[in-house]
């Protein structure tokens, strides 16, 4: 080991031109792993927000899509009804369901102080929803019971909304005109950041459900649903074939006849995500792997050259009566220390380039999206490093040893 490292120490110009090409392999292959890796960790935090232990009861399926999802034999489906989510939450066993929720949206003008904005995503939830989606008031509060079965007109900003519509102030208690309803602020939600997924509540308002009906018609839109929140220890398997022949009986379908409604859950997105960020990863390994092979053909030349120019050296260490594996192992670690610095060095940059993209999304996004370079990915990394070292210092390291130490000794 002191050998090898000595050896690197004396040749120190060659040493650096072969860790150059480890690190950029290495910079290559981890860079694309890390970012696959974070975006994947970030859309899926942001869908598992919604809850993995609640079931979607919608028109629309979330895992036929594809290119040839059947859209029109779904299009002529009835939405979800809150009728509908009544019969559930009186049919369902209270020790197996927590909460069954109803929400639909619609997008609406807010007006307040002069301040007109179009297009606002405004969320009519009943007073369960807030509860299985945890909606959390950063001032003030959310709806109460009585004013979620009353339909009274209060709403809950979200954070950036609040901004817009009242700056700095505090917004809680001002009158905002959501359509041509006006309403009185409750609450405004917790900053969340900006999603990559479009789903972050800074962006929209909400109202009690009762007060939406009274202004809109749930069948007008496909995103009415639905939640149905399992209890802690219940099976979701079990959980979606009793809500699918409860919502059956509901809408009297015959037996035989397919469903008119699908029973939705988050593990289908987030499967259907982690397959595609799979290949995607296999297919950034494969383009940095071409980097690697480069690296590796350098460090086994530098290697070839550094046999060649301390054949006499080793010649000596033969004679001295320095064994087979001594010699062959001088050499195997000298290119597995050039493979290591360089996979080091390459981490290094990685992690500099996600800390300088860090700062530019935190300025465009808040804590919406992180990239993070995880211990895995560092480990993926260094054992890569070491393999290429192997690989690349098999062969002059067996060459080494091999030498006659006559014939090394006499070389010039």
């Amino acid at each position: 080991m002191r050998v090898s490292v000595s050896a690197i120490r004396q040749n120190k110009l060659r040493s650096v031109l072969s860790v150059l090409g480890i690190t950029i392999g290495i910079y290559c292959i981890i860079a694309v792993y890390a970012l696959v890796h974070s975006l994947e960790t970030n859309i899926n935090n942001q869908f598992t927000k919604y809850g993995t232990q609640v079931l979607f009861v919608q028109k629309w399926p979330w895992d036929e899509f594809g290119g040839n999802y059947p859209w029109w034999k779904y299009l002529s489906r009835p939405v979800s009804s809150p009728e509908e989510a009544l019969f559930l939450e009186s049919k369902l066993s209270k020790n197996r369901v927590e909460s069954v929720g109803f929400s639909f949206g619609r997008t609406e003008k807010l007006a307040a102080g002069g301040v007109t904005l179009e297009g606002v995503s405004v969320g009519c939830v009943s007073h369960q929803f807030l509860e299985i989606q945890h909606i959390a008031a950063e001032f003030g509060r959310t709806f109460t019971l009585e004013e979620s079965r009353g339909g009274r007109p209060v709403v809950v900003l979200g954070n950036n909304i609040a901004m817009q519509l009242f700056g700095r102030s505090n917004a809680v208690g001002n009158i905002v005109r959501v359509g041509n309803r006006v309403c009185r602020v409750v609450g405004v939600c917790a900053a969340e950041g900006a999603s990559i997924i479009d789903n972050s509540k800074d962006d929209r308002v909400f109202i009690p459900l009762k007060m939406g009906m009274g202004m809109y018609s749930y069948r007008e839109n496909d995103d009415a649903q639905i939640m149905v929140k399992a209890a802690n220890g219940v099976d979701l398997d079990d959980l979606t074939v009793e809500v699918g022949q409860l919502m059956r009986q509901y809408r009297k379908i015959k037996p035989g006849k397919e469903n008119t409604f699908a029973v939705n859950r988050m593990t289908m997105i987030t499967q259907a995500v982690s397959q595609l960020f799979t290949q995607i990863k296999n297919i950034g390994i494969v383009i940095g792997g071409f980097a690697m092979i480069v690296g590796c053909f350098g460090v086994a030349n530098i290697m070839f050259v550094s046999v060649k120019e301390r054949t006499k050296e080793i010649g000596i260490q033969k004679a001295l009566g320095a064994p087979h594996i001594f010699i062959q192992v001088q050499f195997l670690l000298e290119a597995i220390w050039l493979c290591l610095i360089g996979g080091l060095i390459g981490l290094l940059f990685v992690w500099l380039t996600f800390l300088g993209l860090n700062a530019i999304l935190k300025e465009t996004m808040g804590e919406g999206f992180v990239l993070v370079l995880s211990a895995s990915d560092t480990q993926l990394g260094l054992w890569v490093s070491a393999i290429v070292g192997i690989v690349a210092g098999f062969i002059p390291a067996r060459q080494a040893a091999r030498l006659n130490p006559v014939e090394a000794m006499r070389a010039k």
